[in-house]
This record gives structure tokens, C-alpha cells and sequence, in this order.
């Protein structure tokens, strides 16, 4: 359980980071790149936190699987970025893969 608890705050960070990152592309304000290098710093401590109940290989599988579709939809979503045919295939793909990994 505490796997999954500190796995949602690592991808909630990561997302945080990157949605600064990229204001602070847009906007040009040092503030946004502050918010995303703390908040990948703060990443970096819910993947270590979360390696004491699970796989280097397992943790880092779903971190990178949820922050890439998350990523996708926000993206779409907060940017109106457009989402490719390849895109919604690969999303697909990602989500059978977590399927998978999961079964025990």
C-alpha cells in the first residue's frame, strides 16, 4: 500500500514539474523553473521512498507508464496540444503493458 502512496506522489510531482517547466518556456518567468526543478527533486525523493517496497525495474515501469499518459492528457488538455494516431496507439500499448506487469 505504501508503494502505491508514494508512486502517486512521485507522478504527481513529476507532473508538476514538467506543467512549470513548460510555463516557464511560455511565459519566460524563473519563478515556474524554481517550482519544476523543486518538485523534480521532490520526484526524486518518492522514487527512492517507494524503491523500499518494490523493484527498481517495477517502480520505474509505472512511474515513467502513468507520467507519459498523464503528461499526454495535460498536455492536450492545459497546452491544446494535438494528440497523433501513433500517440493514442503507444497509450494503448502503455496500459497493456501495466496490465501485464501487474499480474502476480
Amino acid at each position: 500500500m505504501k508503494f502505491y502512496l508514494y508512486l502517486i506522489g512521485l507522478v504527481i510531482f513529476d507532473l508538476l514539474a514538467l506543467i512549470s517547466i513548460k510555463y516557464w518556456y511560455l511565459k519566460n518567468n524563473l519563478a515556474y523553473l524554481i517550482i519544476g526543478m523543486v518538485s523534480f527533486s521532490i520526484t526524486a525523493l518518492f522514487l527512492g521512498l517507494s524503491l523500499k517496497y518494490e523493484g527498481v525495474a517495477i517502480a520505474n515501469i509505472i512511474w515513467v507508464a502513468l507520467s507519459a499518459i498523464l503528461s499526454t492528457i495535460i498536455g492536450y488538455y492545459l497546452f491544446k496540444e494535438p494528440i497523433a494516431l501513433h500517440q493514442f496507439i503507444g497509450i494503448a500499448i502503455i496500459i497493456m503493458g501495466l496490465v501485464v506487469i501487474q499480474w502476480k
